[in-house]
């Protein structure tokens, strides 16, 4: 029997993964809060697909456990032909969550709502399931359409649609946007960033576009060397970010002298400008006020913040 839902609607604890004698995940820990949109982020070959096909049911750890909705996706079990105790996975479990890995298969000589009605057919389902998953990813009035006639941003709705049948309290993408359009990929952030609001459903996606997840996530995870190096949710990481500031003065060389003897970095990009990088926002207007009390002329101050994907390739790019 199953049990009533935890705090998280996923939970990695000390999962480990060899393939051919390579270790890919090590003793691997992650927790998916309940209404989260979790990007999972790594450079290739770090284990992102090795943990989705594992949290999936599609590939069995060496060790560790997988709890979804509070309860076990794995038990040990020996066949009549082995000796050796194997994972397998509770399928009843994998009803609670959709998943979407690698490129969906789709029938172009189908109509969107014809499709939706075979994944209802093999899940039991109503065939009202149709009309609201449809709804929920704005395809509704598609759902007479050949999916043959969709762009391929409305045919991964379409596929995120099709994850959603039944009403999985927890769903898992590979990479959703690959390969999309701006328009798509806008269309995508929308969709995941309203899913748990508008059906309870907790998100948890893979993703190279990380300015994508800046955008829709509410919560990430980078994944160095089969573990997970660094975790935060999006607000308290943006706080933590030092800003950069480009300045128009009158004379760049006197003005990076006076900096530079008050401990900050800057770099002279003309006679008449200079940028300062790793910034707090509380030194912003002291520096101000330190090259107006030299009598230096400030004609123009620019700021920017670190985005993710330069933090990324400062921090856990080799």
């Amino acid at each position: 029997m199953l049990s009533q839902p935890s705090e998280n609607a996923l939970a990695l604890n000390q999962i480990s993964k060899t393939y051919a004698g390579k270790q890919v995940l090590s003793q691997l820990n992650l927790a998916v809060p309940y209404g989260s949109v979790f990007a999972f982020l790594g450079n290739n070959g770090e284990g992102k697909s090795t943990t989705i096909r594992v949290l999936t049911g599609l590939e069995a750890p060496d060790a560790g456990s997988v709890t979804i909705c509070g309860n076990s996706l794995y038990t040990k079990r020996r066949s009549l032909l082995s000796r050796t105790a194997r994972f397998v996975p509770d399928y009843r479990l994998l009803h609670r969550l959709g998943g979407l890995i690698d490129a969906p298969s789709l029938y172009p000589n189908l109509t969107a709502a014809e499709f939706l009605s075979i994944g209802c057919r093999i899940k039991g389902l109503p065939v009202s399931e149709i009309d609201r998953v449809l709804a929920v990813v704005s395809l509704t009035g598609a759902a007479k359409r050949h999916i043959g006639q969709f762009s391929l941003g409305m045919k991964q709705r379409l596929a995120i649609a099709h994850t959603l049948l039944g009403d999985p309290k927890l769903l898992i993408l590979d990479e959703p946007t690959n390969g999309l359009d701006p328009s798509g990929i806008r269309d995508i952030r929308q969709l995941l960033s309203e899913l748990p609001a508008s059906t309870g459903t907790t998100v948890f996606f893979s993703t190279h576009n990380l300015d994508e997840v800046e955008k829709m996530a509410t919560r990430f995870a980078v994944l160095k060397d089969g573990r997970i190096r660094f975790e935060s949710d999006i607000p308290s990481w943006k706080a933590a970010q030092q800003f950069n500031m480009t300045l128009e003065v009158g004379d760049a060389n006197a003005a990076h002298t006076v900096l530079l003897q008050h401990g900050f970095q800057s770099t002279m990009t003309n006679p008449n400008a200079l940028r300062v990088e790793g910034l707090p926002r509380d030194e912003q207007p002291r520096l101000h006020a330190l090259l107006v009390n030299e009598g230096i002329e400030l004609f123009q101050s620019y700021q920017s913040k670190t985005s993710l994907e330069q933090w990324f390739t400062n921090e856990h790019t080799d």
